[in-house]
């Protein structure tokens, strides 16, 4: 039986006003993990204490899943200056969870040429890293599949072979892979790629796509797990086969499920994973 755990995610449904708001939705929607908006966990923590927050997920049963880092590893290096005191402060909360990834996006095209980008990225995502392990979790490098970026002349990666080379440059062992079905569906990798990188995958996104060419695609085409053309089964075999046992956030950007309240679009959610996958 998959050991992957489909899990909500904050981007998929509307804002919450807080993150209790976020985690009753997933809770009565029936999901026992979720990925989640650190900000909002933060801004309880500031509020009402650590305890508060570690209770809020505790107390409806919700694994605490994957969050954003918090740093952006492309802008100006006060930016990213700024954004790493605040990634530290995001492990620390997320250590308290339990939760295991800090996701990071990385670009599959840039400004500055291939080699000089890598260097870039791979002397941030150092210091991001080094962040994180301080407080005893990884980042989870999120390779992009479809063209996002099209104004930007240099291509970088798109698949899980890029972001294990990128992985090897940073050097640290708290790096790993975060794997998304669409974004595998828009890029270069395999199943046999899956297999190959095995435990260095560390959180995982669920979702599906349209028929159609990739090449034409963005993320605003994103499909409900099951409403699309991915082979899902084969995809979820292959995490399994690689070792992956943990969440899998379902990351859509649809308008009208953002649109619905929250309860409704984390049951909409819900419904689609228990279709694809058998349970939640």
């Amino acid at each position: 039986m998959p050991t992957l755990v489909p899990a909500l995610h904050p981007a998929t449904v509307a804002r919450a006003s807080d993150l209790c708001e976020y985690l009753d939705a997933a809770a009565a929607a029936g999901f026992q993990a979720a990925d989640f908006d650190m900000t909002l966990a933060h801004a309880l923590q500031e509020r009402d204490g650590r305890d508060a927050v570690i209770e809020a997920f505790a107390s409806r049963g919700v694994r605490a899943g994957g969050w954003g880092s918090g740093a952006p590893v492309v802008g100006s290096d006060a930016e990213f200056m700024q954004g790493l005191e605040q990634a530290a402060a995001f492990a620390e909360l997320g250590a308290a969870l339990g939760a295991r990834a800090a996701a990071v996006v990385v670009p599959n095209r840039t400004y500055a040429p291939r080699g000089e980008a890598l260097d870039a990225l791979a002397l941030r995502m150092g210091d991001l890293a080094d962040a994180a392990a301080a407080a005893g979790v990884a980042l989870s490098l999120e390779f992009i599949g479809p063209n996002l970026w099209p104004e930007r002349p240099h291509e970088l990666f798109c698949g899980i072979r890029g972001t294990l080379d990128l992985i090897e440059r940073i050097g640290r062992v708290n790096v790993g892979v975060l794997f998304d079905t669409y974004h595998f569906h828009c890029g270069d990798s395999t199943l046999d790629d899956i297999r190959l990188a095995g435990r260095a995958i560390n959180h995982v996104h669920l979702n599906d796509a349209p028929p159609g060419d990739p090449a034409g695609f963005d993320d605003s085409v994103r499909r409900l797990p099951g409403d699309g053309v991915i082979d899902l089964a084969a995809v979820t075999a292959a995490l399994d086969a690689a070792g992956y046992a943990g969440p899998g956030g379902v990351e859509i950007f649809d308008d009208a499920l953002r649109a619905a309240p929250i309860a409704e679009g984390a049951a909409r959610v819900a419904a689609a994973c228990r279709r694809t996958f058998g349970a939640l």
